[in-house]
């Protein structure tokens, strides 16, 4: 064959229609942001900016915003990615325009259970099954959740005091880690492991391993890259979680549901779980005091998950249980633990702040015999401690939510289906909203100074109805532990204690090799 005055075969032509195909796929979204009039860091052909990031999410968007401002545009494979880093876009975004930005971004793969889970449905689902758990966290709630994180807490005490009287550096993941899975294992599955002093329970290995993948791994960006594959993916029932680590929680959740079944009322347990039966309860004696007129509401009930006259829906299945369990089991385990590690870092690091906190305590516990959720709330220094340590640590680097219709915000015109970020971490760590940011300053967080700044200046979880719907539990959660451990403890640098730490480079900031500290027994 004759081309151009040149003989070219026809295998020739084809691996070259071939190349330009692929280009085309490989760059075809990459005008989005240059047609919106927003800037942004050049993408490579199919991997867009995905690599840069792997080496360090909160870096590289830091990098980003003191280049392009405050808003840029971004491509994680061939996906636009719209950044934002201002707390006055940001309210716009998850409160004033929410129905507009109503849902999270998807799940690469619908894991059976996790595409039930909270923080993964989408529309009218997730705001029925929001409204059925927002109870559940309320404060009244909460409280009553105070006696297990105390036992919980006991353990700790115990296991920090060994390592007090043996002058031994203890690894505040191991230590903080096995204090959240007891507290967390309780409160939500309903399940008693004391994995602090029986580490090799297979809750706690099934638990741990279902949530240890890495996020640039290279199935992950296989995924990220060709998107075609994923539907093949759920076809085939390969998910990011092995089947047998499914398999043993679905019938560790179906178990506890059956065992829960059959309890005396007098002998309910106070937890999430049950919070959840006893919605599937409520729906089941509606649809029995109903059943006559069945087709007008309960078939409507059942099929939409809403009706016109009641603000509820049928409950929840085996699937939506589990799912909700173990969202709340990993929402709360890998954050949590790993803030008081970086809260105890910092206390050693800050010694004047640690005899300020130890003063607090003491000054109101010698009003009280246990630590309970009245005591903390009258420590308002342990409070600025707390929220600053999530200042410049916060355990998610940024959250996301996806533009469901044309929206034009400042200025900024978002087409629909455009993914948001909000770069949390940037935001912290701005000089303009918290001068000298890699200072740890609890006072920045006085009633006045809070004050001074834009309400969306603090997001460590997140904002709007979509917030973190744990927050108040994982908050008592810090504070009990926090507590608990000062009243008894100190902590120092050791040898082995990495001063500044190192972060996580993922989108979590868990140091890769731990906080270990020496602890002292206060005297």
């Amino acid at each position: 064959m004759e081309l151009f005055g040149m003989e070219v075969s026809a295998s020739m032509l084809l691996c070259a229609m071939a190349l330009v195909l692929f280009y085309l796929y490989a760059t075809w979204h990459f005008s989005t942001f240059r047609n919106l009039g927003i800037p942004g860091p050049t993408p490579w052909p199919l991997v867009g900016n995905f690599l840069q990031l792997s080496s360090g999410v909160q870096y590289k968007e830091m990098e980003w915003y003191k280049k392009y401002g405050k808003v840029f545009g971004i491509f994680e494979g061939r996906q636009p990615v719209l950044e934002v880093v201002s707390p006055e876009m940001c309210m716009p975004i998850c409160v004033k325009h929410f129905t507009s930005f109503y849902n999270r971004r998807p799940l690469l793969l619908e894991s059976r259970p996790f595409n039930h889970a909270l923080t993964l449905l989408v529309d009218q689902n997730w705001k029925n099954k929001r409204n059925t758990l927002t109870p559940a966290f309320t404060g009244s709630k909460i409280r009553t959740m105070t006696p297990i994180v105390n036992r919980a807490a006991d353990a700790m005490v115990r296991i920090l005091g060994k390592h007090s009287k043996e002058g031994k550096p203890v690894q505040c993941k191991d230590v903080f880690g096995g204090y959240v899975v007891d507290s967390i294992s309780s409160a939500g599955f309903g399940v008693d492991v004391n994995s602090q002093e029986q580490p090799g329970h297979p809750f706690v290995k099934n638990v741990k391993e279902a949530f240890s993948f890495d996020f640039f791994s290279p199935v992950l960006m296989a995924l990220f890259l060709f998107p075609f594959m994923i539907p093949i993916l759920n076809w085939l029932n390969i998910g990011l979680v092995p089947q047998r680590i499914i398999n043993y929680l679905v019938n560790l959740t179906e178990t506890t549901v059956e065992m829960r079944k059959k309890q005396d009322p007098s002998e309910k347990k106070v937890d999430f779980l049950q919070h959840m039966l006893d919605a599937r309860e409520v729906y089941d004696q509606y649809i029995k005091d109903n059943e006559a007129d069945e087709d007008e509401n309960g078939v409507q009930l059942v099929k939409d998950g809403k009706s016109d006259t009641h603000d509820f829906h049928k409950g929840f299945t085996n699937d939506e249980l589990l799912a909700q369990s173990m969202i709340f089991f990993v929402a709360g385990y890998e954050t949590t633990s790993t803030m008081m590690g970086f809260l105890a870092y910092s206390m050693a690091i800050n010694p004047d702040v640690q005899d300020k906190l130890c003063a607090e305590i003491d000054d109101v516990m010698a009003n009280y015999d246990e630590v309970t959720y009245e005591a903390v709330s009258k420590m308002p220094y342990l409070d600025m401690v707390v929220c600053e340590t999530l200042r410049m640590y916060p355990s998610l680097v940024r959250f996301d939510r996806v533009c469901n219709e044309d929206v034009t915000i400042s200025g900024i015109h978002i087409p629909k289906g455009m993914f948001i970020s909000v770069a949390v971490y940037v935001i912290h760590h701005d000089p303009k909203i918290y001068p000298e940011p890699d200072k740890f300053i609890p006072e920045r967080f006085t009633k006045e100074e809070k004050e001074k700044r834009h309400p969306y200046a603090w997001l460590p979880f997140g904002a709007g109805p979509r917030n973190c719907i744990g927050m108040r539990f994982a908050l008592l959660e810090i504070k009990i532990g926090l507590v608990r451990i000062f009243q008894h403890f100190t902590f120092e640098p050791c040898a082995e204690t990495e001063i500044p730490p190192k972060l996580g480079k993922s989108g979590f900031l868990t140091p890769p090799n731990g906080v270990k500290l020496n602890v002292k027994a206060r005297k």
